[in-house]
């Protein structure tokens, strides 16, 4: 495995991995969350170039004391391409990655092979998710209650509530991986502050690369709808209903997301790639 670090056009060091070999996929993160939450996608390097990285503002990346742009997010991602002398990629964004990765097949959309679209929405015009999501995901980390139980209060409602509460084993381990990661309040409202501002709605037509839309039917941080409203308005796109799933599908539906992505990546490279309108529900 190969990682290191990346100046970015306007200095920001970016913090990267690359493992495996032949088609490259870029692994994009959510809101607040470094790149402890790929731990069930890195087996993926086995099949895929595999590439991961913090976003500035988390994980082992950079935190400038600005707010953050969807145009940082996506030149950041640019820098990193051409550094790794990657002309065309994959790219899987969930949640926040999910708009960063919209946003820059939009910019640049010669270097996107395929798009996968996980848990995520079209910004300020999307359907909001439940009052209580919203109440913790405006909420930056707070350092007066016990790391570990906020921790835990903050990615409870990443799950569905099934998985919550028969995984607790789960939810410990994960939060042990989290828990290194030391979270900037600051940071995170700098990265919010482009989530709050992204409107794409009225430029989801414009996104004609083959796109993989997939949501859990749990998610109470993003909701569902949005990604029905994303499948009908681009138009090279098919939608993955989750059953059971909550937002953080990668890890609680981890074995059958991977294969539905590598199973996209094929048909894309291959030619088998087929839009559809109608959600194909797992």
């Amino acid at each position: 495995m190969q990682s290191g670090y990346v100046k970015t056009r306007d200095g920001v060091s970016i913090y990267y991995e690359v493992d495996g070999s032949g088609d490259p996929l870029v692994l994009i993160e959510g809101l607040g969350y470094a790149n402890w939450m790929w731990v069930k996608q890195r087996s993926l390097s086995k099949y895929v170039k595999l590439i991961i990285y913090d976003n500035r503002g988390v994980g082992y990346s950079s935190k400038p004391d600005r707010p953050y742009t969807m145009d940082d997010f996506a030149d950041d991602l640019e820098d990193l391409l051409n550094y790794l002398s990657i002309d065309k990629a994959f790219l899987w964004g969930v949640s926040m990655g999910g708009m960063i990765a919209m946003y820059f097949t939009y910019k640049n959309p010669d270097r996107v092979r395929g798009l996968i679209l996980g848990e995520t929405n079209f910004g300020i015009k999307s359907v909001p998710p439940s009052k209580e999501a919203l109440e913790i995901l405006m909420q930056p980390p707070k350092s007066d209650l016990d790391k570990r139980e906020m921790l835990i209060e903050r990615m409870r409602i990443a799950f569905s509530r099934e998985y919550f509460n028969k995984h607790r084993d789960e939810i410990e381990y994960l939060v042990n991986l989290r828990i290194r990661f030391e979270e900037d309040p600051k940071a995170y409202n700098n990265q919010l502050a482009a989530v709050l501002s992204f409107d794409f709605k009225d430029k989801l037509p414009s996104i004609r690369v083959p796109t993989l839309i997939v949501t859990g039917d749990e998610d109470y941080v993003v909701n569902p709808q949005n990604s029905y409203i994303m499948n009908q308005s681009i138009p090279n796109s098919k939608l993955i209903i989750l059953r059971g799933a909550g937002h953080l599908a990668i890890i609680e539906r981890a074995e059958d997301y991977n294969k539905v992505v590598l199973n996209f990546i094929y048909e894309v490279v291959n030619g088998l790639f087929k839009p559809s309108k109608e959600p194909l529900v797992i």
